[in-house]
């Protein structure tokens, strides 16, 4: 007879490690949806990059604020 497995729920829902491009690009969105342009990141960098992308991507949206992550 096999024994139940076991989960740990704590652990399978804790935080994983965080994306700086993916936390970049929710910022640029956020920016969109609050009215601001302006970039905190170096000009060049891929932070930079992410977060122009979810700056764009909020623009092009129909429901920028009701999709906001």
């Amino acid at each position: 007879m096999k024994s139940p497995r076991r989960f740990d729920l704590m652990r399978l829902l804790a935080r994983g490690p965080e994306d700086p491009l993916w936390e970049a690009e929710k910022s640029g969105w956020r920016c969109f949806v609050m009215g601001s342009d302006r970039c905190h990141y170096r000009r060049g960098s891929k932070l930079r990059t992410a977060w122009q992308n979810g700056y764009d991507a909020a623009s092009r949206s129909t429901d920028p604020a009701g999709l906001m992550l």
